[in-house]
This record gives C-alpha cells, structure tokens and sequence, in this order.
C-alpha cells in the first residue's frame, strides 16, 4: 500500500496560523457566496479526490486495480464476495488477475440476479443465495426494483439514492463462519462486502474466521447506508484493528491511501466510500 496519509493539522493550529487569520476575516464574506450548487459540487469532488464518496461504481476497474493488490504472489487465490449482485466486481476482480485460477464464493440473495451469475463465464465459481449476517435465519430485503443494486435488509429513505423500499423480498441469511466450516474453506485471501449497511453485522458472523486468521484482508464499504444500520467507520477499526488489520481508502485509479490513526474525518456518510483492509 502507499502511505500517503498527512497529519491534519486541527482547528485551533489553523486559526493561529497567518494563513488561519486571513481565512477568518474572509469568512464572512465568503459564506454568502460559497454556499451555492457551485460549492457543493466542488466540495463533493474535493472529497472523492480523497476517495470520499467514490465508491458509487463508477470507477469499478479501479476498485478492482486496488482490491488485487492484496493478493499480489497467491496463484490460487480463494475470494468471498458479499452482495455479488449480477457479478460486475467479481468480472472486474477476475480480468485484473487474468492468467491466475482464482476460486469465488458470491453470496447474493436476490433470486433476480441468481440465475445470472450462475451464467458467468467465470471458472470455480460457487453460488450462495443467501444474505450475510450475524446469525443464520431469514430476513426481508427492501430495494426500489427487483436485482437492485442497493438492495439492503435495511428500508433506506436518504437523499443519495431516493426511496428504495419498494419492492420487498425475503431471503435467506447464512453466517460467514458457518459457510466456511460447510465449504471447508481453509483460507480467504480476499474477503469484499458491498451489503448496503449490513458489513459490519456479516463481520459480527465472522468472528471465529477473523480471530483465527482465515480471513486474511477486507474490502468494504462504508457510507450513506450505514446511517440506517446506524454503524460508524469506529466500529470497523475497533473490530478489526485488534486482529491486526492495516486500513486503507480506495482512490480514483485504484491508488491506496493508507490510515495509520483513527479519525472522525472518516466518518464520511455521503455517497460510498470503498475501504481495504489486510493483515
């Protein structure tokens, strides 16, 4: 990973500082002019410069440029993808390690997209149709249409995506340790998660397979959808850290911006942002 991270210097430094001074006489004229649809768009690319917000899939070669990166040396690498949709990570992922016989597990629930990845032109590969949780049961799924992207066991009404409840589909839940006891699954070299909200519970039913080292580094997102599983990017680092994983942001291009200390910054809730973790 490339460490680019930078200090930031915090308010109070700032303001002291001659450039802080000036900045403060401006303030207020600057406030009746900045506060425009001008600004928001500025503010909204300054921040998926930093890979803020830049998880949406418009840049899925990138993510999958800098999701391979863990895997850089394993011939046979052994791929768990959570919320596989119809595939469009796992085809990214695979043209990116082209020449290598990778093995993948996708979970997806939506019987919309089932058939369709059972179609992909993609060797060993393993279907799950179930969704990731805690504990195995059922669940009710809420999205706007049938095979949505933003398919999530959570009804979301924020302003990013518009009501995506209206269609409603229940499914069933398996836990992430249990499919690895079933599937004699000896090791993960990637595990990804895209489940609207729900990462960081799938983590929760993963607990053995992380403290024991079976899974071995995680891709996820973290954004809008976490204000309604009311999960933080805190509670990510606090599960994960302990076990030894490394915190990077995903870039545009598929550059890494490595996170060495935790931070409020991170707490990014507008659009999604894709983060990657390893040991």
């Amino acid at each position: 990973m490339v460490d680019t991270t930078v200090a930031a210097p915090g308010l109070r430094q700032i303001g002291d500082s001659r450039f802080g001074q000036l900045a403060k006489k401006a303030a207020p004229g600057l406030s009746f002019v900045v506060p425009n649809k001008l600004g928001r768009v500025v503010s909204i690319y300054l921040d998926i410069l930093q890979g803020k917000g830049s998880g949406t899939g418009w840049d899925m070669s990138g993510e999958a440029v800098a999701d391979s990166s863990v895997l850089r040396g394993i011939v046979n690498p052994v791929i768990l993808d959570g919320g596989a949709n119809y595939g469009q990570w796992a085809r990214a992922l695979d043209a990116v390690l082209i020449g290598r016989e990778a093995t993948y597990f996708l979970f997806e629930p939506q019987r919309a997209c089932q058939e369709a990845l059972s179609q992909l032109n993609m060797q060993n590969v393993t279907v799950v149709e179930a969704a990731l949780g805690e504990k195995p049961g059922e669940v009710v799924l809420s999205a706007d249409v049938p095979g949505s992207a933003v398919a999530s066991v959570y009804e979301r009404h924020e302003s990013y995506f518009g009501d995506v409840s209206a269609h409603h589909e229940r499914v069933a839940m398996v836990t992430l340790d249990d499919t690895i006891i079933d599937h004699k699954i000896d090791r993960v070299d990637l595990l990804k998660l895209d489940i609207e909200g729900a990462e960081l519970t799938a983590l929760k039913g993963a607990s053995k397979s992380l403290s024991s080292g079976v899974i071995r580094a995680v891709a996820f997102e973290f954004g809008s959808a976490n204000i309604y599983s009311r999960t933080f990017f805190r509670d990510f680092w606090d599960l994960l850290t302990p076990f030894g994983f490394r915190f990077a942001r995903v870039l545009p291009g598929g550059r890494l911006l490595h996170i060495k200390h935790y931070s409020e910054e991170h707490e990014h809730f507008r659009g999604v942002s894709n983060y990657l973790t390893r040991r």
